[in-house]
């Protein structure tokens, strides 16, 4: 029994070694990734937008490392700057989604149950619509741009971050601490700002980097059919549709954008997966 119970702690310790090592090699590609777009104008190579359509779907050499697309700008340089609209959109989409999200959540969880039902039927008539839909609509209405596209993507994860929120605060608000500051005279936004809302944010932060994960891939989405940023300017979704109309003739430029959106998207959910081993251990 004792040898059982040792080989399952050793166990448990290399998964838990592995599991720290996946998670600081997931913050390091982030970084690396974020780096490089802050850096852009010193990393990347060439510009952008230059072309040189004598070089048309060259191959990756020690002039292009990644080769060129059809326009014969540097592969390479347009991840590089693109990166710079992806992670901006994943600010603004999240940022957005928290904004609106929180406060519409404190106000159905600490208001009167009457409130609450107004407020928590609002968030189901807004998640009846699929995500991806419904900011594709906002777009169209609002016009083609990365920061209408993000911000109508942050108020698509609004209603989820905001019944998040809810379910916390309705929990919290019964604590004694909550009850000796109410009974006190404590003003109700300094309650719900200082006493109950620290402890109730706990499953935001976990599906606020989910939601920067999903807002990578929507991003890139809006992008690839012409809703996000608009060429010639790099991004990683419009560069992944441009390679997508020669893939006939040139099939590896699919490979880069693709990749990388895919690697941003897993390091993404890594972290976001060890927020949540964080959060929801008990207190020991």
């Amino acid at each position: 029994m004792t040898a059982l119970l040792l080989d399952e702690t050793r166990s448990s310790d290399r998964g838990g070694r592995w599991s720290r090592v996946g998670l600081w090699v997931a913050v390091g590609i982030l970084g690396v990734l974020v780096l490089m777009s802050i850096l852009a104008p010193v990393v990347a190579p060439y510009s952008p937008t230059d072309q040189d359509l004598t070089s048309r779907f060259a191959g990756p050499s020690t002039v292009h490392l990644l080769g060129t697309d059809n326009f014969g700008r540097d592969v390479l340089s347009r991840l590089i700057w693109g990166g710079r609209s992806s992670f901006a959109g994943v600010l603004i989409a999240v940022g957005a989604g928290l904004a609106l999200g929180i406060p519409w959540g404190l106000g159905a969880g600490y208001g009167p149950r009457w409130f609450r039902t107004v407020l928590m039927r609002m968030a189901d008539a807004f998640l009846a619509f699929p995500a991806l839909v419904l900011a594709i609509a906002i777009t169209g209405v609002l016009g083609p741009d990365l920061v209408t596209a993000m911000c109508s993507v942050g108020v698509v994860f609004a209603p989820v971050i905001a019944r998040l929120t809810a379910g916390g605060v309705a929990e919290v608000r019964r604590r004694e601490y909550v009850l000796s500051a109410r009974m006190s005279g404590c003003p109700a936004h300094v309650i719900l700002i200082r006493h109950v809302l620290p402890h109730a944010i706990g499953p935001v932060i976990i599906q606020a980097a989910v939601f920067a994960g999903l807002a990578f891939i929507i991003e890139a989405a809006l992008s690839f059919i012409g809703l996000g940023i608009q060429p010639p300017a790099p991004s990683w979704g419009g560069d992944l549709n441009n390679a997508y109309q020669h893939i006939l003739s040139a099939p590896g430029q699919v490979l880069a954008p693709g990749v990388l959106i895919a690697v941003a998207v897993l390091a993404t959910y890594r972290i976001g997966d060890e927020c949540r081993d964080l959060l929801s251990t008990p207190p020991v």
